[in-house]
């Protein structure tokens, strides 16, 4: 059974259900679990400065995390260093994904958050000197880190926007999507801010124009192939180490507000109400995974990873780089965080209006679109302005899915935060590791279409939790409706007078 928090309440929506608890004892909505909580937990003193706190560290570290990622494919293209660093990543990933909370118990959701930005710094001084044994190592570290660091931030977000709710009388669904818009708003700008960095930073470097005789680019790409026809042209190494430079600033101002001036969380909510094991850790996420709302949305988390692998790794390299040159990255995707950014804060503001079973399907069917353009372009001899399309499709999705995701999971598991986050993120690393394994073995036209049908899978799943739920609720409010049409009526005058007659009647007899 998932370990949930000491402060939470012991039978979730599910558990309920399954164990055939009657309708009456049962919790109705997942808003009146949110209200139990947020009255029985320990609140977050200054929720508006801790998201805000938490959101600005992730916008300075994040900034020179995803630019450095969007280049590894193409700076470190020799024996696939790049790829292979970031499958090493995203393995650890789901290696120490699973042991989230315990990390999150011995250690605290601040301190989780400072070893993190320690180990990113690691990872920039890595790219300084980048051989299998340097980048490999920090690549794992900070793998090994980002598990139990997004689960970190997503108590802090989470308990944030419930002690916000409870404080301004809101529905809890409305203040998460409010603040988890606000976090995903800033860190989503990272990839405007990091993307701009590293252009302005290599468009002063000299470059030959690309030749496009026999070029191959775009989806006929296939690993190994590096030779003329594909080989990438790097900028001179002042210019690589001047950028690295400047994304190791970011690292350590990132570190010192969160050191300065993040408060931390009530002891409470970082501890699990399970044994404070290894064993017990590794259960509780593992145990989520095979809850059966879970289990349904699992396809859906990682399809969006895969799609968005597909865009950071290969669009990079094997679109951008390899039609326009390196030096271009920086500014296309710059249209993708541009979009994110945009949809995280201002769509996702009108979702209590809107509502996510529009927002969800939406967004996945962009994703697929932008799968189906890559397939059947070949950007060879393109113009530049046509490379910022599929980006800023793709950062449509992500602004929805992102801040949208953190919201279906807090509302569909807000008893199981802990365990439900950690579970989250080990799916996403999982698809993550899975489409960078699959780089190294198979063409690019080939991952598009399995990632293709991995998405309509990710879609139908999702579909069903949500038929679910609907019908979850439906079932309640029939019984909220007898149990008052029950007590109306023996509260009624006729019934009582009737009650009298019969009670009348025996005596006499």
């Amino acid at each position: 059974m998932v370990q949930e928090l000491s402060s939470r309440p012991k039978m979730d929506e599910t558990q309920a259900v399954n164990n055939g608890a009657s309708p009456a004892s049962r919790k109705l909505t997942s808003s009146d679990q949110y209200l139990e909580h947020a009255q029985k937990a320990p609140q977050v003193q200054r929720p508006v400065r801790t998201c805000a706190v938490v959101s600005l560290s992730f916008l300075f570290v994040y900034t020179a995390n995803l630019a450095i990622q969007n280049l590894q494919s193409s700076l470190n293209q020799a024996e696939g260093l790049g790829i292979t660093s970031l499958a090493a990543l995203y393995g650890a990933i789901i290696v120490c994904g699973t042991m989230s909370p315990l990390v999150i118990r011995l250690l605290g959701a601040k301190r989780t958050l400072l070893l993190a930005w320690v180990f990113h710094a690691l990872y920039t001084l890595s790219n300084f000197y980048p051989t299998f044994p340097t980048l490999l190592t920090s690549s794992l570290l900070l793998g090994a880190i980002a598990g139990p660091m997004w689960t970190a931030q997503g108590l802090f977000i989470s308990e944030s926007g419930l002690a916000y709710a409870q404080s301004h009388q809101m529905e809890p669904h409305e203040a998460l999507s409010k603040f988890s818009g606000i976090f995903f708003a800033c860190y989503e700008a990272t990839q405007i801010t990091g993307s701009l960095i590293t252009s302005l930073v290599l468009m002063r470097g000299n470059y030959s124009e690309v030749n496009n005789t026999g070029r191959i680019c775009g989806a006929g790409v296939c690993p190994g192939q590096v030779t003329n026809s594909t080989q990438i042209e790097q900028p001179e190494q002042s210019l690589v180490y001047l950028l690295l430079g400047i994304f190791l600033a970011c690292n350590i101002l990132g570190l010192a507000l969160t050191a300065a001036i993040l408060p931390g969380l009530d002891k409470r909510l970082e501890t699990s109400a399970g044994e404070n094991t290894l064993g017990s850790s590794v259960t509780s996420c593992l145990s989520m995974m095979l809850v059966p709302r879970m289990l349904l949305l699992l396809p859906f988390f990682m399809a969006q990873a895969m799609n968005s692998g597909l865009l950071f790794a290969e669009y990079t390299q094997a679109f951008i780089s390899c039609s326009v040159g390196i030096q271009w990255v920086g500014y296309v995707m710059a249209s993708f965080g541009v979009l994110t950014a945009a949809q995280a804060l201002g769509l996702n503001f009108l979702a209590r209006y809107i509502g996510r079973q529009l927002l969800f399907p939406a967004a996945a069917l962009a994703d697929m679109s932008v799968a189906v353009a890559m397939l059947l372009w070949n950007p060879v001899g393109a113009d530049v302005g046509l490379f910022f399309i599929l980006p800023t499709v793709s950062g449509f999705a992500e602004g929805i899915f992102q801040a949208q995701f953190y919201s279906l999971v807090a509302t569909v598991f807000p008893t199981q935060l802990t365990g439900a986050f950690a579970a989250y993120h080990t799916s996403k690393a999982t698809a993550f590791t899975l489409t960078f394994v699959l780089a190294r073995f198979l063409c690019l036209r080939e991952r598009i279409y399995f990632i293709l049908a991995f998405s309509a899978l990710g879609l139908c799943g999702y579909t069903s939790v949500e038929v679910m739920i609907a019908k979850h609720r439906t079932k309640e409010k029939t019984i909220v409706v007898e149990l008052a049409d029950t007590r109306a009526s023996e509260k009624s005058p006729l019934r009582k007078r009737n009650s009298d007659s019969q009670s009348l009647n025996k005596n006499n007899i």
